[in-house]
């Protein structure tokens, strides 16, 4: 059960420096990987897999069908859980705990505020790409489990 932003702001208060949990996804359909651009700071304009930070009281696997929804317009199905991954950028100031999940998706793409564009690319292409955040090494994970 996701808690109201209201309550949400005030159960977050900490002195304390906290790491972020975020959970995203990796989607493959047809040997290829779902990737969208961001639209919104920071690492705009970089590609990106699906996801985002997780909402207090919301369970990982509640956010990752949310942000999948939210970003791509697209149904995740089952997801499963693949790893973590730790994301520690100091010149960002981000440290989060990235969940990593993947699953089946349904229905069409639909852009939204967040992302601009959304394709479907082989493992290649994708890696080809200006990726934000730890993205590629996420990617690179996945496909030496894949194997």
């Amino acid at each position: 059960m996701r808690l109201p932003t209201k309550q949400a702001r005030k159960f977050n208060k900490v002195k304390f420096p906290v790491v972020k949990a975020c959970a995203g996804a990796i989607l493959v359909k047809n040997n290829k990987i779902l990737l969208t651009k961001r639209n919104v700071i920071p690492e705009k304009n970089k590609w990106c897999l699906p996801g985002g930070h997780i909402d207090i009281g919301e369970k990982a696997v509640e956010a990752i069908k949310r942000k999948v929804k939210e970003e791509t317009g697209l149904a995740l199905k089952n997801p499963k859980f693949l790893f973590y991954f730790n994301s520690y950028i100091p010149k960002r100031k981000i440290h989060s705990i990235d969940l990593c999940f993947t699953g089946l998706v349904s229905g069409k793409e639909k852009l939204n505020k967040e992302v601009s564009e959304i394709k479907w690319l082989t493992k290649k292409q994708a890696l080809k790409l200006n990726l934000s955040f730890n993205h590629r090494k996420m990617i690179n994970k996945f496909l030496k489990i894949e194997r």
